[in-house]
């Protein structure tokens, strides 16, 4: 059986349970006192911060061998970005930073003079060592094209991207933005 673990933590106010790893070994736990998120070995109780947490959306899964986690934090209403930590030591893959081999996730990075919505999303675990990552969102500006104005347009990638740090893309949807549904023919 192969459990998959979520938790959201939709304000650092609001912070839910804690959440143990599948072979109870671990907990990720968020603090009441100031919006943080910790890891905790059940054995000693020994406590460690993992990071700072925004006021926005953070959602965590543990892999199915409980030897790593991916968080994903919607730090602001046009971005989020997403890790994979090593349990242990609690090293840090970024996730945003990953799929920059592939040319196009590079047009969808927020970068200066372009107003980008950009979201990275670790979606799931596919097994112990990789999961699926999502890059998706909409570029809100008008691109200039010689004398024509194109308007901006909606994206979804999709990666599998491992512990190690390989990149498979597995998929690409880019659309115009729609003045009836926006981005929302691409959900």
């Amino acid at each position: 059986m192969r459990a998959v673990l979520f938790l959201a933590v939709m304000l650092a106010s609001q912070l839910a349970p804690p959440l143990v790893s599948p072979d109870g070994a671990w907990m990720l736990v968020g603090s009441e006192r100031e919006p943080q998120l910790w890891r905790e070995n059940k054995r000693t109780n020994q406590r460690k911060m993992v990071f700072a947490v925004t006021l926005q959306t953070l959602t965590l899964a543990w892999s199915p061998d409980s030897a790593a986690f991916i968080a994903n934090d919607r730090m602001f209403s046009d971005l989020e970005v997403a890790w994979i930590y090593s349990v242990p030591d609690l090293t840090r893959l970024d996730l945003r930073a990953n799929p920059r081999p592939d040319p196009e996730a590079m047009r969808f990075t927020p970068r200066e003079n372009r107003a980008v919505h950009s979201y990275v999303h670790a979606i799931r675990w596919l097994d112990t060592k990789y999961v699926e990552a999502r890059l998706h969102g909409h570029v809100d500006d008008e691109i200039r094209v010689g004398t024509s104005i194109k308007p901006g347009n909606c994206f979804d990638l999709r990666y599998r991207i491992g512990t190690d740090g390989s990149v498979q893309k597995l998929s690409q949807r880019v659309a115009e933005i729609s003045d009836k549904t926006g981005c929302g023919s691409m959900e």
